[in-house]
């Protein structure tokens, strides 16, 4: 008898492990891996649901013991074998459960049954109680929904007939009436330079012998990247396979979106978790059925249906937003290495200022490198680093450096337009009073408020939020300051200098509603207006035609952080948002700072990443961090500090009784950086590891042995930062 290895429950992020099942001879020719069963489990024998993860001829467990499949869900798979491998390499990579990196390969829409119909299988030996001949007569002559209220009302009787062989479920199609249509038309192949040249000829002859390579694509902002990729998805799509593309933010992406859109003959969706549940599973089912051959989305996007699967491809590649601050707390670049190994295909990882690790990967041979070091239409923007400790010396009091506001006036003067960058929302980030030194900080969150314009103190972290009366509630002091500047309060500054300049802002703050981001970038298109503030949300992906200013207002708000990224970070932001400047026409950058010396801003001024990786590297070396090391950051919450402290010792003993059997450096336990978020008190163990597969052995011995449940531990695999 054929077995089959179940997991109950699968979505359940509890869940951990497996049972075997024995499949009935009339059952045999139904089981596929990825399909939905009906299995009796636990003493009670209760009737649940299962996924088959794993068809096998045989079983550690005594046959006579095992309990047999009672009747298969689906027609089809809902997950491919292929997703399930890769579900347990996440398990395996993230010391996650099976539950969680299943949760996170089949959407919720699948669960819940909402793209399902039910139909009755045709049978001339029909014995059945009135009742649910009743039922069985009503779906056959009309499938109902498998989420319809019918279907919900009658749960317990359409189980019997499943089991009974004579229902199934098969999927619904979906059809909408504004779905965009594809266009006939689709624009030719541009010429490529000899550099894109011998980048699409590596990704193509890799794809042609079919075997998995990294392949870092390092092209300066405007070089042409986008270009590459498309023209090698239009030569995998024309050899029958299927392209993921994968990009930072799905709002700040457009232009790709439809130049791809534009360009690829295939049907191309986009997919990601902000889309509606009709949305998602029209994308989804079109990917499953093959009728799309391509994907562009966020994070969400590496996981879904693309069949027979032929390249993946990352856009800027660096990002932060690629890796969950949630658990499970998965990298999505990792794992789309994880899908492109399991499938045997290249992956293109495209960046102007590429992770430290992923540059040294290439430098030492463990990826193939393709370098566009020209910029396709002009020369990269003249950048002009202003020191504001000089300023201030100098006598000037303003957010502004002189220099600053003199390029905006000649830009404003000829009708080209600005763009002003600054990494922090609000008005400002500390209101402290000068009577008694009160700082106000969050409730909830060790981190302090930073005031807004509609009268409110606000927590980034967790939302809290309280009135701002002026007045300080430790001493009842008048004398309450705000310091430091936000994007809103740039906004206003910046209309006292230019009165008639027509200011639009884009934050968080700003693009609450769908589609803001999408209107105040057409509006900046169509030049109704002059200047554009803004976080690390305007930073990247975008392009506009007379944007040739670019004001960097303060360079040091992630530069001063205490994690040891923060060069990097403040590398490839500077980089990113000077990129913005003169894609058509020349551009300027204008960087304000009070570290003019640091290696990664006369780096970022110069454009010279290699200066900035040799740097960076040499530190990384003596400190010992990756690329020469591979870090894991356990971290242990609890709203009791009390119990998330005791969780952390536990976790340090455990770490401990590991070092008799592997070099590991282990540094704490110690309170977080930032100690309480959301009510929850925060401990951390920072462990470095020689080899990949040590962390992933002690990450996993650590998840198994931990059984303190008063606070939770979390585990978070090559964290992007340890605050």
């Amino acid at each position: 008898m054929m077995i089959v290895e179940v997991c109950i429950n699968y979505q359940d992020a509890n869940v951990d492990r497996t049972f075997d099942y024995l499949v009935p001879g009339h059952l045999e020719e139904l089981v596929e891996v990825g399909k939905r069963v009906y299995v009796n489990f636990g003493v009670s024998n209760r009737v649940v649901e299962g996924l088959i993860v794993n068809v096998k001829e045989d079983t550690n467990v005594e046959r006579e013991k095992l309990k047999c499949v009672l009747a298969v869900i689906d027609k089809i798979p809902i997950v491919s074998d292929e997703q399930i491998r890769l579900a347990f390499s996440i398990k395996n990579y993230y010391a996650i459960k099976l539950g969680q990196a299943l949760g996170l390969i089949v959407p919720p829409f699948v669960s819940n049954n909402e793209i399902y119909m039910i139909c009755a299988q045709q049978t001339s030996d029909l014995t059945l109680e009135n009742e649910l001949k009743e039922i069985y007569n009503r779906i056959l002559k009309r499938p109902v929904s498998a989420n319809s209220r019918f279907a919900k009302e009658n749960k317990d009787k359409i189980m019997n007939l499943f089991l009974k062989g004579l229902l199934k479920f098969e999927l619904k199609l979906l059809k909408s009436s504004n779905e965009e249509k594809k266009d006939t038309l689709v624009e030719p192949q541009y010429s490529l330079t000899e550099d894109q040249k011998k980048a699409l000829e590596l990704i193509t002859s890799t794809f042609d012998k079919g075997i998995y390579k990294n392949i870092l694509l390092f092209g300066v902002t405007g070089s042409g990247k986008t270009e590459v990729y498309i023209q090698a998805m239009r030569y995998v799509i024309s050899k029958g396979k299927s392209v993921i593309l994968m990009v930072p933010e799905i709002s700040l992406t457009p232009q790709m979106i439809q130049n791809v859109k534009r360009r690829i003959e295939s049907e191309v969706v986009v997919y990601h978790s902000k889309m509606s549940s009709s949305q998602r599973q029209r994308a989804w089912l079109k990917l499953k059925s093959g009728e799309a051959k391509v994907v562009i989305g966020p994070r969400s996007a590496i996981f879904a249906p693309a069949k027979e699967l032929g390249l993946i491809i990352v856009d800027e590649e660096h990002e932060t937003s690629y890796k969950s601050e949630k658990s499970p707390r998965v990298n999505a670049v990792e794992v789309a290495q994880m899908r492109a190994k399991i499938n045997s295909i290249p992956i293109v990882l495209g960046s102007a200022t590429p992770t430290v690790e992923h540059f040294y990967y290439a430098l030492t041979g463990k990826y193939a490198i393709c370098t566009l070091r020209e910029r396709i239409n002009k020369a990269l923007p003249e950048v002009f680093v202003v020191d504001m400790k000089k300023e201030i010396l100098d006598g000037n009091k303003s957010i502004f450096s002189r220099l600053l506001l003199s390029e905006i006036e000649k830009n404003l003067q000829i009708g080209e337009q600005v763009l002003l960058f600054l990494n922090r929302r609000g008005y400002s980030p500390i209101v402290i009073c000068r009577e008694c030194g009160y700082v106000y900080m969050c409730k909830n969150c060790s981190i302090s408020l930073t005031y807004h314009k509609d009268g409110y103190l606000r927590c980034h972290y967790c939302n809290y939020k309280q009135e701002y009366t002026g007045i300080c509630p430790k001493c009842g002091s008048k004398y309450v300051r705000q310091y430091g500047s936000g994007t809103q309060r740039i906004e206003d500054e910046i209309k006292t200098y230019f009165k008639d300049a027509r200011v639009l802002r884009m934050d968080k703050d700003t693009t609450t509603r769908k589609d803001a981001v999408e209107e105040i970038l057409s509006k900046f298109k169509s030049k109704e207006a002059d200047i554009l503030v803004g976080t690390q949300m305007i930073a990247k992906g975008l392009h506009f035609p007379d944007l040739t200013l670019v004001g960097v207002i303060n360079a040091d708000t992630i530069l001063n952080m205490p994690d040891f990224r923060s060069k990097e970070r403040t590398f490839q932001l500077l980089t990113q948002v000077a990129g913005r400047a003169g894609r058509e026409k020349q551009g300027r950058v204008v960087i304000q700072t009070f570290n003019p010396d640091d290696y990664s801003i006369v780096a970022a001024s110069n454009h010279d990443y290699e200066s900035f990786f040799r740097e960076e590297v040499k530190i990384r070396k003596t400190i010992g961090y990756p690329p020469y090391s591979y870090i894991v950051n356990f971290i242990v919450v609890s709203q009791n500090e009390g119990y998330a402290k005791k969780g952390i010792e536990i976790v340090y003993r455990l770490l401990e009784e590991c070092t008799k059997i592997v070099n590991l450096k282990i540094y704490g336990p110690s309170e977080s950086p930032i100690f309480k978020v959301e009510n929850q008190y925060r401990y951390h163990i920072l462990v470095k590891f020689e080899k990949a597969l040590q962390m992933i052995d002690i990450a996993n011995t650590i998840k198994e042995r931990y059984n303190y449940n008063n606070a939770e531990l979390i585990i978070d695999v090559n964290p992007l930062n340890t605050l």
